[in-house]
């Protein structure tokens, strides 16, 4: 039961649905869930001054190149600090990528929850105008 936050098994139970969820399912509800930790715009979260990103859409306005050690650092300490569902974290950048207006790191980790420790492949995107897509890899 603990693999879906809080508010949405509130929800779901409100609306009648049922609570459990299929492999595929929550790994994409899991995705999401990391997705809206990193659209988050650190500062602006009630919770935690650190919870999410810095502005990231400087980054393409400067006329410098973005310090890409610090991004992957910022996107490592946020899913590490604020998913802890998520164990052994692999985040590198995709030197393959050749999309000039955006940024993107493959991700892998470890679900540690009532599924065992099954792991699991993404994409993390960060596109021109600062919003991040987290998308499951094939």
């Amino acid at each position: 039961m603990s693999q879906v936050r809080l508010l949405k098994r509130i929800s779901q139970w409100q609306q009648g649905q049922k609570t459990s969820l299929s492999r595929d399912a929550w790994e994409q509800q899991l995705l999401l869930d990391i997705e809206s930790l990193l659209n988050s715009q650190q500062g602006n979260v009630l919770i935690d001054e650190r919870l999410g990103l810095s502005d990231l859409q400087s980054q393409f306005q400067s006329h410098s190149t973005p310090d890409m050690n610090e991004l992957e650092q910022q996107i490592r300490f946020q899913i590490q600090e604020f998913e802890p569902r998520v164990k052994n974290i692999s985040l590198n950048l995709d030197e393959d990528y050749k999309d000039p207006t955006s940024f993107c790191w493959k991700f892998a980790g470890t679900v540690v929850d009532g599924l065992g420790g099954s792991s699991f492949h993404a994409n993390i995107k960060i596109l021109a105008n600062g919003q991040v897509t987290v998308e499951a890899a094939v």
